[in-house]
């Protein structure tokens, strides 16, 4: 259950609006009363929620015995909802990259907050599809990311993604199929990751409320190369 409240979540609900979807698709219809009973949302809150999710699309209402009764658009219908959204935004990405700035920076530093910053640095790493270096991957911040990161893992190894990785000696952590990896005796004691791809270095700061930074140079990401090849050893 908490991979599909993340899952909508990550989609755009928010967790009240992912509880009263779930508790439609359990049942053929409810009345508010009857939803906020369930959901141990108050009523009043429940009506502004349902007449949300109405407008969006996802829920509809009718009318029986002189009650309104609730209904949640079913699984099939949600996921074209969504496929439309995107079929959208293919259809205008033309012309949308057209706007998009080309000039390239000599070095290009973006910062990323919070948890879905994150998500969208990991998220470039993963379809980019390039093998990639990595210093410092804890079990800890495997659990930050949860389902994000199981899926990335997937993802790693059906791509056939190589990991090469400088990690703790005793460190516990999933292990990619084509990964290498160079124990240290001595801790890795900052809370941060290194992770080196193409010409892009990443930096995850794993203190909340969570930071990552994107540099792009192909010099630095060759001195960062260098680095990693020297306490690999």
């Amino acid at each position: 259950m908490d991979e599909i409240q993340k899952t909508l979540e990550d989609l755009g609900f928010e967790k009240r609006e992912v509880k009263i979807y779930l508790t439609l698709i359990k049942s053929n219809s409810e009345t508010a009363l009857e939803i906020s009973k369930a959901t141990k949302i108050d009523r009043t809150t429940i009506y502004d929620l349902l007449n949300k999710l109405m407008h969006e699309g996802f829920v509809s209402s009718m009318k029986k015995n002189n009650s309104t009764y609730f209904k949640a658009i079913s699984v099939t219908d949600l996921l074209l909802h969504f496929q439309d959204k995107i079929n959208s935004l293919e259809a205008v990405s033309e012309k949308l990259k057209e706007l998009e700035n080309k000039e390239k920076d000599e070095v290009g530093c973006e910062l990323f907050i919070g948890l879905e910053g994150l998500k969208t640095v990991f998220r470039d790493l993963l379809n980019s599809k390039k093998n990639y270096k990595v210093i410092g991957i804890k079990k800890k911040y495997e659990e930050i990311l949860e389902y994000f990161n199981e899926q990335g893992i997937v993802q790693i190894n059906a791509n056939k993604i190589s990991e090469e990785a400088i990690v703790n000696k005793d460190e516990k952590f999933v292990k990619t199929l084509k990964g290498k990896y160079h124990y240290l005796e001595k801790g890795l004691n900052a809370e941060v990751t290194m992770v080196i791809y193409g010409e892009i270095v990443l930096f995850f700061i794993w203190k909340e409320p969570y930071f990552a930074i994107r540099i792009k140079n192909q010099e630095f990401s060759k001195a960062q190369e260098e680095y990693f090849c020297l306490i690999s050893k």
